[in-house]
């Protein structure tokens, strides 16, 4: 029972990551658009993705490159929090998010300078300054 729902869930989740676009399969006409914050949390996540493709041979500036992406996708999902998020202990929580992050951002960006591996345009947020100002891409 506990291996069809696990399935269950992963099926649901894989869904959900596919990338199209919604419909409603009973017409097959469009979903109703996006909210603002929809559309937002979406380029987030479409950016991150983007910044987390490109995979270096080296295991180390691998996981250092994904990382970077995956983290200033976190920040920028959490600033889409706190602009359109009413619920305090979220907001509380994308406030840390994007502290703690962001100084992770900081050490990966530096350690990745020094090797000469960073890449600028990957992921979410084209570097840390950005990052740290939610309307430095606006």
């Amino acid at each position: 029972m506990m291996r069809m729902i696990a399935a269950l869930a992963l099926a649901l989740v894989l869904a959900a990551c596919s990338g199209e676009p919604a419909t409603d399969t009973a017409e097959g006409a469009a979903a109703p658009a996006m909210t603002e914050a929809q559309a937002a949390y979406d380029a987030a996540s479409q950016r991150m993705h983007e910044g987390m493709t490109t995979v270096d041979a080296d295991p180390d500036v691998a996981f250092m490159q994904g990382m970077l992406a995956h983290h200033r996708g976190a920040v920028e999902m959490s600033e889409v929090a706190l602009k359109y998020g009413t619920d305090e202990k979220v907001r509380e929580l994308a406030t840390r998010v994007i502290a703690t992050q962001q100084a992770e951002i900081e050490e990966m960006e530096r350690w990745l300078r020094v090797r000469n591996a960073i890449m600028e345009s990957a992921g979410a947020g084209a570097d840390a300054s950005a990052a740290a100002d939610p309307h430095a891409n606006h």
